[in-house]
């Protein structure tokens, strides 16, 4: 079994849900207080020592591709003026070994991820969306941690879940589980975005993933749905083979491609912080008062 060392990001989306904002900044670049949100889960892949993180952008993107360049320039005058901290915080954005590449068709989730099969071949890999934090607290294992450990573990493809209930069933891909040990589950059946008559259970899935080599080679054979090649598609069929895990995450989660998700991230992130989490607290109960 191949050890696990790269991982995808996909952040060529159009983000037309946060327009006018997304015409100038790619959504991936809208912040949660002063970090924007896909540094965020390139810090994640931290705990499992990813060497390579591979970020698919549109061929208009070259603000992510700035932010995690090394700026020189900047870095001296921080130096320079004595602001050591913020310094720290420059060179960690161009810490990550990082590598782009561009998404020239609008093809979906699956036409992201072939795009950087070229770096990938026939290697495992982790797929982080976008859209979504996972906040690990001091005595939370992060969710791709937990990933990667179970797929080290079995050598078999692994996702991970949340439970929703009723409208929200129909937002997400749905599992089927044939069985659970210690947390994690046999996958025998996805199906995508069901109406909650249709669906096979309360478990959705959610935007992290570890993958093995195998299912690049089952993408490239995929029949498009329209425009779209679907990566429901290779995973309903590791599940027919029994090749399909899944595990809920500790911690919490935040959509923040929704933007009541991304306002709910910014207040808590904000309650969190030594700089500003009380100030924070106290607005928020003064405002309170007025609601």
């Amino acid at each position: 079994m191949k050890q696990l060392k790269k991982a995808i990001i996909p952040a060529a989306g159009l983000g037309t849900r946060f327009l006018p904002i997304t015409k100038a900044v790619p959504k991936p670049m809208l912040s949660v207080l002063d970090k924007p949100t896909i540094q965020f889960i390139a810090e994640e892949l931290e705990s499992v020592g990813i060497e390579d993180i591979i970020i698919v952008v549109s061929p208009d993107s070259d603000v992510i591709k700035r932010h995690f360049t090394p700026n020189e320039q900047l870095s001296k005058r921080l130096l320079s003026d004595g602001k050591t901290a913020l310094y720290e915080i420059e060179k960690k954005t161009g810490s990550f070994n990082v590598s782009f590449v561009v998404q020239e068709t609008a093809n979906g989730l699956a036409g992201a991820i072939l795009c950087a099969e070229p770096l990938v071949k026939d290697e495992p890999f982790a797929l982080l969306l976008g859209d979504e934090l996972i906040y690990a607290g001091e005595n939370d294992k992060p969710c791709i941690k937990r990933l990667a450990e179970i797929y080290e573990k079995t050598g078999k493809s692994v996702i991970a879940t949340m439970e929703v209930f009723g409208d929200d069933v129909s937002k997400y891909g749905n599992i089927g589980i044939k069985d659970e040990e210690d947390g994690v589950m046999t996958v025998d059946k996805i199906v995508e975005k069901p109406s909650v008559n249709e669906a096979l259970s309360n478990n959705a899935i959610i935007g992290r993933y570890v993958l093995s080599g195998e299912v690049m080679g089952m993408l490239k054979k995929l029949q498009p749905h329209g425009n779209e090649i679907y990566l429901t598609d290779a995973l309903d069929e590791l599940a027919e083979r029994g090749d399909l895990l899944a595990s809920c995450f500790e911690g919490v989660r935040y959509d923040v491609g929704d933007k009541f998700g991304y306002i709910r991230a910014n207040v808590e992130y904000a309650l969190r912080s030594k700089e500003i989490g009380e100030d924070t607290k106290e607005y928020i109960k003064e405002l309170a008062k007025t609601l």
